[in-house]
């Protein structure tokens, strides 16, 4: 048995292999691709089959993280580089590494992956000290996907080309921790003007003293934390969606086209000289938080002046904190929304918005020309007062009084009614005396006539069903009393300490009571149980007795212990 087992299990396991070597190179890739290169190399080692699949991988993920030292790192990347299948192309390229990204490996990676025509690069690097990235990473006819991270360890600048990025078919481009351009200059540096099919553009922790942005086919924008005062000359005929995020901006010049924006700062921002002419959602959240001054409620008020064609506005509480401070600064103003469907003011930035009111003319500021507009400002409950809290717990505490209170008052109705039932005990009593009588006389009867014994029996049967009643009635009395105990106590035990003590002073009685008919009630229902336990039992000898076409078969009976006497 053991051998055959043995055998199962072999046979199962090549079964297994044979699935996984019979699955299409393109899957296989697919898995391998989730990995490091490092293990995708290891794990193709383990069959023939798949020994050479990772020299065809289209996917290459290169990281120095899984080696002890950079050197390491550099000579399996020349490895890989070296063995794989030339002549299957590099869809895409995820590089992580410690260091600088003008090493020597990083410049022949580059080469490599642009003559194979890569779409998607990744690169992700941890310099120590100030370094420029090489212009040989700038520039792909097939790249369409660009990530480039920067994440020094000290606050040493890295540095990409000044000179335009050669990418045609760019498509996205995202780029972290860079520093665009170190001169200390006016003088404005221009990128992405041969990035003529880029669509989104992402700069993030970003350093540039004046940038131009031309790019013809551009619909979406992002600036997150843009390091000094930026001046930044868009040129974007087709930009659709713009965000900005903790940027200082001295000068921007979006195109009037847009259609969303999305601003968050310290203080009002301009956009557009002209203003916009089709804005559909704007949403402006400044953090100038009891930062009131009259210049800054002006600049806001210009503002919200260029973004007139907004259909939907969202703005912070703060913001219309700001307005609502200077009512006759408004009142000379008319409303520039002609065109609103909704206002939101959003109040989930402030942990006191409760306070914020919106004064009159703040409100006709943005809907006197929009009366039609859905207005929706939501601010959060105020936190309840002393007072408030104390009355609170005087009604929890009434609350709880008061249930205690109709618990006690039913509970001993309960016990009133059990101890008063004087016709059923009675009932119970003569019940007990006729089936003792009837056992009595079955048993001596047994070997009789067989009418005679069905007689008795059918007898027993309706006592039997008498006391099944009873029984079940008295239990259900038993069960209530137990459950109505059970919940005085359990809320006794959630009341405070000093609470629940003055409680237990009041109802000492009725509590000691309610102890004292736990203990003795559970006994009952114990007994309860075994009396419907005898009758089953009965029952069940009858049953097979009166199917017995044997007149002289005895009738089984239960052991007396198992036989209690009713209470």
């Amino acid at each position: 048995m053991e051998f055959d087992h043995d055998h199962d299990h072999v046979r199962r396991r090549v079964v297994e292999e044979d699935r996984l070597s019979s699955l299409p190179d393109e899957l296989i890739h697919k898995i391998l691709s989730c990995f490091d290169m490092k293990y995708a190399v290891q794990t193709c080692s383990l069959s023939s089959r798949w020994e050479f699949l990772w020299t065809s991988m289209p996917c290459l993920n290169l990281s120095s993280r899984e080696f002890s030292c950079l050197p390491k790192f550099a000579k399996f990347v020349n490895h890989v580089l070296t063995h794989r299948n030339h002549q299957v192309e590099v869809s895409s390229v995820k590089l992580h590494f410690n260091g600088a990204a003008s090493q020597v490996f990083v410049r022949k990676i580059a080469s490599y992956m642009f003559s194979h025509n890569v779409q998607q690069l990744t690169v992700v690097c941890f310099p120590k000290k100030h370094h420029e990235f090489p212009p040989s990473l700038f520039s792909s006819q097939t790249l369409k996907h660009f990530t480039l991270s920067n994440r020094p360890l000290y606050t040493s600048p890295c540095l990409t080309p000044k000179t335009p990025w050669d990418f045609p078919a760019l498509a996205t481009l995202h780029l972290s921790h860079i520093t665009l351009c170190d001169d200390h200059t006016e003088k404005s540096v221009d990128l992405f003007s041969k990035c003529v099919n880029l669509k989104n553009l992402t700069l993030e922790w970003f350093t540039v003293e004046a940038i131009d942005i031309i790019t013809p086919r551009l619909s979406n924008l992002v600036l997150i934390k843009g390091r000094r005062s930026l001046v930044i000359n868009l040129v974007a005929p087709q930009l659709e969606h713009l965000t900005i995020i903790d940027c200082s901006i001295d000068y921007l010049n979006a195109p009037p086209g847009l259609s969303s924006l999305c601003y968050t700062g310290d203080l009002p921002q301009q956009f557009s000289k002209d203003g916009f002419h089709s804005l559909n959602k704007v949403s402006i959240c400044c953090d100038m938080y009891r930062q009131y001054k009259e210049k800054v409620a002006r600049k806001a008020i210009k503002m919200l002046q260029e973004l007139h064609s907004a259909r939907y506005l969202t703005l912070n509480v703060d913001f219309i904190e700001c307005l609502s401070s200077y009512p006759n600064l408004l009142s000379h103003h008319p409303s520039p929304f002609s065109s609103l469907i909704c206002l939101t003011i959003d109040s989930s930035m402030r942990n006191d918005a409760y306070n914020v009111k919106m004064s009159t003319e703040a409100r006709n500021f943005f809907l006197e020309n929009s009366p039609n507009a859905t207005f929706i400002m939501e601010l959060p409950e105020p936190p309840p007062t002393k007072a408030m809290k104390q009355k609170e717990a005087r009604a929890k505490k009434a609350k709880r009084a008061a249930e205690i209170a109709i618990h006690m008052t039913e509970f001993q109705a309960l016990l009133d009614h059990d101890n008063m039932n004087v016709e059923r005990t009675q009932a119970k009593e003569k019940v007990n005396v006729t089936l003792e009588k009837l056992m009595a006389q079955s048993k001596a009867q047994v070997g009789k006539m067989h009418n005679q014994t069905e007689r008795l029996m059918a007898e027993f049967k309706i006592c039997v069903e008498e006391v099944r009643d009873l029984v079940n009635e008295e239990e259900a009395e038993v069960k209530a009393i137990i459950s109505k105990g059970t919940l005085i106590r359990s809320l006794l035990e959630d009341m405070p300490k000093r609470e629940r003590t003055e409680v237990e002073a009041r109802y000492s009685r009725q509590l000691e009571e309610i102890e004292a008919q736990h203990v003795r009630l559970a006994s009952r229902l114990v007994t309860l149980e075994g009396i419907l336990a005898c009758e089953q039992f009965m029952s069940h000898c009858i049953s097979k007795y009166l199917a017995s076409s044997n007149s002289s078969t005895t009738i089984p009976t239960p052991s007396t212990s198992s036989i209690n006497p009713m209470p």
